[in-house]
């Protein structure tokens, strides 16, 4: 009871900031993933201990690389009035996916691989930035009431992330028995997984139905990916903190821990959610 007026001023804040960065402007959403892949980096560089200068700097180098290429396309798309990112469907499009899939498999089934700096560094701009600038790629934009403007794509992916999460841990408190992943985290369930699938699934399509009737791609089934995949991100962030033993990826954030902490479940579906968009758009 204690931090419970700390967390919940600390959580309101969070996710007004994700409201006003994802809605209103481009440059808003820019400096909103900007943020958060920068203290996501950041955490994830003093979680692990990369302290090799070179591949600290080099890593840098490639984060900001990243940023600038797809938020100078993301821009281009704004200013050029065009509806959508343009999606190719050949092999090059699928290189950030498949890296970001290789990481997971790393962090997954060859950890220790993380005691050594060339490999941190690679996995922090793989695994931790990747998935930021990705985001760029799924807004829509289009004119309403003769405004050329940004549609609310992100903010709609966080709402079933906190939906999905809300339900898991409300239905694994009612009736979890059954441990999902007990090595790694033993407070998930298998059904706080079906509870957070069912509601995350049907948010999905409130959100079709009620807020995007135009849309190209299906929000049942983006709804689906976040259930399902979202879990396995706070697995995977879980199997980080475990591996270097530590409680919290930082403290940023009262009563929440680390922006790897709130993070992590965006940063595992976004890649999946790209891949979606990629198919969509390309079929």
């Amino acid at each position: 009871m204690k931090n419970f007026i700390p967390r919940a001023i600390s959580g309101i804040i969070y996710a007004l900031i994700i409201f006003l960065g994802s809605t209103i402007h481009p440059y808003g959403l820019i400096a909103l993933m900007a943020i958060f892949a920068s203290l996501s980096l950041y955490e994830f560089i003093k979680m692990t201990h990369l302290k090799d200068k070179l591949y600290l700097v080099g890593s840098i180098v490639a984060s900001a690389i990243l940023f600038i290429l797809f938020g100078k396309e993301f821009l281009t798309i704004f200013l050029n009035g065009k509806d959508h990112f343009e999606f190719f469907l050949n092999s090059k499009a699928f290189i950030p996916p498949v890296l970001f899939i290789i990481s997971i498999i790393t962090i997954f089934f060859s950890t220790r691989e993380l005691l050594n700096d060339f490999s941190k560094a690679t996995i922090a701009v793989v695994y931790v930035i990747m998935p930021f600038v990705l985001a760029f790629t799924l807004p829509t934009f289009s004119y309403e009431l003769g405004e050329y403007k940004m549609f609310k794509e992100l903010l709609f992916i966080f709402i079933l992330l906190w939906t999905s999460d809300s339900f898991a841990y409300i239905a694994g408190n009612l009736f979890g028995k059954h441990k999902f992943a007990p090595k790694i985290s033993g407070a998930k369930t298998w059904e706080g997984f079906a509870g957070g699938l069912i509601f995350t699934i049907l948010a999905g399509f409130i959100i079709e139905k009620y807020f995007d009737s135009n849309a190209i791609v299906d929000w049942s089934i983006i709804g689906i990916i976040v259930a399902l995949l979202g879990p396995i991100g706070d697995l995977t962030e879980s199997k980080l903190k475990r591996f270097f033993q530590i409680k919290d990826s930082g403290t940023l954030i009262p009563g929440h821990g680390g922006f790897l902490d709130r993070l992590d479940s965006f940063i595992f579906v976004v890649p999946f959610i790209y891949l979606y968009y990629l198919l969509v758009y390309t079929l």
